[in-house]
């Protein structure tokens, strides 16, 4: 097998195979006997048509197809190994000759690892953040619990809805004269202000009073969650039947005895440190990302343009995936984002640039390292995705179940990563 390189921009490179004919004729044959097996065909034994006849009937692509499926693995890695590459993506294949008289020549784009002059990863210096608590952001905590307790009282007289208010009100929705689906919405409850709809919904609700009806435009983001909603412009009609005012309890003694604390400074102590806990976990996360991204502005690295070509695409082709799931085109995502497809992807394009930078530097870090994980590190974090469970059949099936959607390769790359990410970690010198 003759394999020629033609070396593109920066890690893209072309491998041009040639299998001889020899071989080819081999494989065709061996295809051959491997369908014929299964084949009736009228006037023939199963499994004893002629070749000639198998090819009238089904074609030769299909001894090729059958061929290929064989050859090619074997011819990837001899291709591969030849000139010690690895590639980062699954290489454009290119059949440029198939026939069973002639060499076999297939044409392989393939994107390997970039180059990479890695920069300083150890004793990175990263200033680090003192954590405070104040008694406001205490008492706020204590305040989303209060809200629990809140009773709502009817507003007695003419007052008009006021930010804040509860309402209970009965509404219709249509888009281009049409009754949207789940429409009409009786005794539907509703807080002024709410993010359930657009901001617009409420402004226009301000001041209607109990018994009133009013009809309201509202223009849906292309992006809401609700695809009946998304990226249209809606007519609601609503009556509004009841307005509500939220009435909080003290926070005193007697409150913090509703949430099992002895006094209301056991419970401000308590939140007081549960604040802490987490300030001082997100203050880690930050201080890690800030050292990744020292790292990564150190190192050297062009990028592949035909990787981050091929990531640009299959984001693109995700977006449209889940617009069509709303029922939604993607020129009107666009047109709703007021951004072109180009100004889309070029947006796409620095995003996946630092994400393989970041990628590829830490892969290296952890090869130079030999920072790996074993497979007892993973069975321990699987153990800890069943809660511990003892039940090796269990295990089995999450891990056979892993294995074939190919995540089990997918969990240790991420648990190695976080390995590196660690190493980092400790690594660093921190200041204040």
């Amino acid at each position: 097998m003759q394999v020629v390189m033609e070396k593109k921009q920066g890690a893209e490179v072309s491998l041009k195979v040639e299998v001889p004919k020899e071989k080819v004729k081999e494989e065709l044959s061996l295809a051959f006997r491997r369908l014929a097996k299964g084949v009736r065909v009228p006037g023939f034994r199963k499994g004893k048509i002629p070749r000639r006849i198998f090819e009238m009937r089904f074609g030769q692509g299909v001894l090729q197809e059958e061929a290929m499926k064989k050859m090619y693995p074997e011819i990837y890695r001899e291709a591969l190994s030849q000139y010690e590459l690895v590639p980062v993506v699954e290489p454009e294949l290119e059949i440029v000759q198939f026939s069973p008289d002639q060499p076999l020549i297939l044409k392989m784009n393939l994107i390997t690892k970039p180059k990479i002059g890695l920069g300083r990863y150890r004793a990175v210096k990263v200033k680090g953040n003192k954590v405070k608590i104040t008694e406001d952001e205490v008492t706020k905590v204590l305040e989303q619990y209060q809200k629990n307790y809140a009773t709502y009282v009817p507003i007695q007289g003419a007052r008009g809805v006021r930010e804040n208010d509860w309402l209970i009100i009965d509404w219709e929705a249509f888009s281009e004269g049409k009754e949207i689906r789940g429409s009409p919405q009786k005794n539907f409850v509703y807080q002024v202000g709410s993010s359930f709809f657009p901001p617009s919904f409420s402004q226009e609700l301000m001041g209607l009073k109990k018994d009133e009806q009013k009809e309201i435009e509202v223009e849906f983001p292309v992006d809401d969650s609700r695809k009946e909603f998304a990226g249209r412009k809606v007519t609601f009609k609503v009556s509004l039947k009841e307005i509500k005012e939220e009435k909080l309890p003290p926070l005193d003694d007697e409150f913090a005895k509703e949430l099992k604390f002895d006094s209301l400074e056991a419970a401000r102590k308590y939140f007081r440190e549960r604040l802490k806990e987490a300030k001082d976990n997100w203050e880690k996360k930050r201080i890690r990302q800030a050292i990744v991204d020292r790292v990564v502005e150190s190192t050297q690295m062009k990028v592949p343009p035909g990787l981050v070509e091929r990531k640009i695409e299959e984001k693109i082709a995700e977006l449209k995936g889940r617009l069509e799931s709303q029922g939604l085109s993607f020129s009107e995502y666009l047109s709703q984002k007021k951004i072109t497809e180009k100004d889309l992807k070029g947006d796409l394009a620095s995003q996946i640039t630092k994400d393989l930078k970041t990628y590829f530097t830490l892969e290296m870090i952890a090869d130079k390292e030999k920072i790996e994980v074993g497979k007892e590190e993973i069975e321990e974090r699987l153990r800890a995705s069943v809660k511990g469970t003892q039940n090796e059949e269990k295990m089995a099936k999450l891990k056979e179940k892993l294995a074939e959607q190919g995540q089990l390769q997918v969990l240790a790359a991420r648990m190695r990563e976080e390995k590196v990410l660690d190493f980092l970690y400790k690594e660093a010198k921190i200041g204040l």
